[in-house]
C-alpha cells in the first residue's frame, strides 16, 4: 500500500474536556437537555477485539459488559457545556447519567488485550512501588485547548501560545473516496492507499501550567491519561514537557473504556495500584465514572487568560490530598459525588 505525505490543517478527532474546582461543590437536580453534538449511537469495546483469543470466561464477560451497556438510555452531555456559571448544572446532569451506569462492570475491559494497547507496563511497575500519590491528568480542556475547529484562527488579539504538528494516517481510494467521511465498495477496496496527513494545530496553554507542573511533580508521581488518540497527544505533551521531567506516564484513548460515542471512561484500575493513592483530574465527569471518588472535577479551559483553575486545584491537592492516608475518603467528604449518586438512584427506585 503506498504512502502519500501531505501538510493539511484539518479537525481531529480528540477528547474534547476540561475541568472545573468549586470549593463548595452545590448541586442542583434541576437536568439541562444534553448537547447536540453527541449521539445515543453505541460504540463497544468489542469492535477492537479478536475474539479468537479470548478466553471462555473473557467472551462471557464481555458478552455482559455489553448488554449492560445496551440498557442505557440517555444521550451524553458534551463537557463544553462544563463552563463557569454552568458547573453545578454540568454536573447535576452528568451524576444522573452516571446512576444509570452504575451497574456496568467496568473491570470486564480490563480484560481485553486492545485495551493495553500502548500500556507502559515497565513504568506503571516501578510506580506501584514508590510512596508517593499518583496524579493522573487529562489533556484537553484540562491542561490544554488545541484549536481544531480554528475558532480563535486570526482573531484579532488573539494568540496561540503555540503551534504543534502531528501525522496522522488515513486511507484512501484512487478515485478519491475518503475511507473516514465516505463509504468504501467492494471495487474501491482494490484501489487504496495509505495516506500520511501531517496536522498543524494551534493551542492555547492553560494559565499558571508551568508552576503547576513544576510543584506537583515535586511530591507527585504523574502521568496524562487522554481519550486523545497517540499521534496528537504525543505532540502536545512532548512540548508541555520536553524534557520528560514532570510526566512518567502516558495513556491514550485506546486505554479507555467505550460506552458510547464520545462517552469514554478512565477506568484507574488499569494501573494496577491501590486506588486510595490515585487522583484524576478531569473536565469530563464521565472519564471517572468508574472510580467517583478518586476524581477532581475543572471547569473546561478554551482561552480565558484569567483563568485560575490550576492554582485551586493545586491548593486542594496539597492541603487535601497530600496528607490523606486515602484520598478517596477526602473527595468523597469534600466533592460527595457518589453520595448524589445513590440519592439520585435512592429517588428512583
Amino acid at each position: 500500500m503506498p504512502e502519500v505525505y501531505i501538510n493539511k490543517k484539518r479537525s481531529h478527532s480528540h477528547d474534547k474536556s476540561s475541568l472545573k474546582l468549586s470549593l463548595k461543590p452545590e448541586t442542583t437536580l434541576s437536568l439541562k437537555k444534553s448537547s447536540k453534538d453527541t449521539t445515543n449511537n453505541i460504540n463497544l469495546v468489542s469492535r477492537k477485539i479478536a475474539h479468537n483469543i479470548l478466553s471462555k470466561k473473557q467472551k462471557l464477560n464481555l458478552k455482559q459488559f455489553e448488554y449492560e451497556v445496551s440498557k442505557l438510555n440517555f444521550c451524553p452531555i458534551g463537557s463544553n457545556a462544563n463552563f463557569s456559571g454552568n458547573y453545578d448544572n454540568y454536573l447535576s446532569t452528568t451524576l444522573s447519567h452516571i446512576s444509570k451506569m452504575i451497574n456496568i462492570n467496568f473491570d470486564y475491559a480490563l480484560e481485553f488485550p486492545s485495551i493495553f494497547e500502548n500500556f507502559p507496563k515497565k513504568v506503571i511497575e516501578n510506580l506501584s512501588k514508590t510512596n508517593k500519590k499518583i496524579l493522573i491528568l487529562d489533556l484537553d480542556e484540562t491542561l490544554i485547548h488545541a484549536d481544531f475547529d480554528e475558532k480563535f484562527l486570526n482573531k484579532k488579539n488573539i494568540k496561540y501560545d503555540a503551534e504543534i504538528s502531528f501525522f496522522s494516517e488515513e486511507i484512501i481510494s484512487d478515485n478519491g473516496k475518503d475511507e473516514e467521511n465516505e463509504p468504501l465498495t467492494d471495487d474501491d477496496s482494490k484501489d487504496l492507499s495509505c495516506t500520511k496527513i501531517l496536522n498543524t494545530v494551534g493551542i492555547f496553554l492553560r494559565p499558571g501550567l508551568k508552576k503547576f507542573f513544576e510543584e506537583v511533580s515535586k511530591y507527585f508521581e504523574v502521568g496524562i491519561f487522554t481519550a486523545s488518540v497517540p499521534e496528537y497527544a504525543d505532540a502536545a505533551i512532548n512540548y508541555l514537557d520536553p524534557e520528560n521531567k514532570f510526566i512518567k506516564f502516558r495513556l491514550y484513548r485506546n486505554n479507555c473504556v467505550d460506552v458510547k460515542d464520545m462517552l469514554r471512561v478512565k477506568n484507574l484500575k488499569i494501573l494496577n495500584i491501590p486506588l486510595e493513592k490515585i487522583i484524576l483530574v478531569d473536565n469530563n465527569m464521565y472519564s471517572f465514572a468508574a472510580q467517583l471518588n478518586n476524581g477532581i472535577l475543572i471547569n473546561s479551559f478554551f482561552n480565558d487568560k484569567n483563568d485560575r483553575e490550576l492554582s485551586n486545584v493545586l491548593s486542594y491537592l496539597f492541603n487535601y490530598i497530600l496528607p490523606a492516608e486515602d484520598v478517596r475518603k477526602v473527595n468523597e467528604e469534600f466533592f460527595g459525588f457518589k453520595k448524589i449518586v445513590d440519592e439520585m438512584i435512592s429517588n428512583e427506585a
